[in-house]
């Protein structure tokens, strides 16, 4: 059942991605990898935001590991930044990776946070 709750979730999920990665595909600039900056950024708060709430195991699997699983994507993350160094924009890059880490590590933080009052 478990499997179900996950995979239920991970749908939800990346159908979400993909549906905010369409709407900024088409008002950004396609050089610019802004919506899985924001799409990571968002996961993170709402994970951390999560992770300190009294869920039964079968909302967090749901949630956590498939909704959010679904929803942030690493992978594309690590493609992009592998696009930009091909194309030698090291630079460029090098920001997108500390800008991904230290906002997605604040806003896990700042949803830990938040969730102490909410």
């Amino acid at each position: 059942m478990n499997y179900l709750i996950v995979g239920a979730g991970g749908i939800i999920g990346a159908i979400l991605r993909y549906i905010v990665g369409k709407i900024f595909r088409e008002v950004m600039d396609k050089d610019h990898p802004v919506a899985t900056l924001f799409i990571n950024v968002i996961g993170s708060f709402l994970i951390g935001y999560l992770s300190t709430k009294h869920l039964s195991s079968e909302y967090k699997l749901f949630l956590m590991t498939g909704l959010l699983g679904g929803f942030t994507t690493y992978s594309t993350f690590m493609l992009e930044t592998s696009r930009y160094i091909k194309r030698e924009k090291h630079m460029k890059a090098f920001i997108y990776v500390l800008v991904s880490i230290i906002f997605g590590i604040v806003a896990a933080g700042v949803g830990i946070w938040l969730a102490s009052f909410v």
